[in-house]
């Protein structure tokens, strides 16, 4: 869950937030800049899609790692892997409290269906990002924008999917290995049980249209 907003409803989210006040704890001034910083993109996203009902707690995530890599943030090492894709754990269970201090957004969770939902709600100072925004990314707004419009009407799955994917090409050219149907496959599902729901079909399909689209160099 988002950290300081929401009541935890297991044990895992318990812990997530004990490890967001363990991260307060230690934020020390020389990280601060750079955190803002993604929180300011972070709101950006949320404004541009918040009146879309897809974008849950998932999405957003995704939406969030993409558009630091386009930016050319380099945070892909702040990123762990986890059931849904890469995470940026420290980060994600803190935005929500930065959003609301700063009168940006809130969060409204519902639980229904043994199914926690996410959605954002503007608040009264919601444009107040802005002049943060325009000062940071004024040079890299137009592929912000793009993987925003992208991915305005993806599914969370097949959101999920895709930035998966790409995160699994980064690791590869990291590792400079060659990057190929087996290779890629093998890296994706070695990722986490959950992925196992998407098939290999879906897996090359999404990696196709990712170098279609031009977030992927074409091999």
């Amino acid at each position: 869950m988002l950290a300081g907003l929401l009541r935890p409803n297991s044990i895992q989210e318990l812990n997530e937030r004990e490890q967001v006040e363990k991260y307060e704890s230690e934020n020390v001034a020389n990280a601060k800049p750079i955190y803002f910083k993604r929180v300011v993109l972070a709101a950006e996203i949320v404004a541009k899609l918040h009146t879309e009902p897809s974008l849950g707690k998932v999405k957003f995530q995704k939406l969030v790692f993409l558009c630091e890599h386009v930016a050319g943030m380099e945070l892909t090492e702040r990123y762990t892997k986890q059931a849904a894709g890469p995470f940026d754990n420290k980060f994600m269970h803190s935005v929500g409290k930065e959003f609301k201090k700063n009168n940006w957004f809130s969060i409204e969770q519902t639980f229904t269906d043994n199914y926690t939902r996410y959605k954002f709600l503007p608040m009264e100072n919601m444009e107040g990002y802005k002049h943060y925004y325009d000062n940071y990314f004024k040079d890299v707004d137009d592929k912000i924008q793009y993987i925003i419009e992208l991915f305005r009407k993806q599914k969370t799955d097949q959101t999920e999917l895709a930035a998966t994917v790409f995160a699994c090409t980064l690791e590869l050219s990291a590792q400079q290995s060659s990057i190929n149907k087996d290779t890629l496959l093998e890296l994706f599902y070695d990722w986490s049980e959950g992925k196992k729901r998407f098939t290999p079909t879906d897996v090359l399909a999404s990696y196709d249209w990712l170098q279609k689209v031009g977030i992927i160099a074409k091999a």
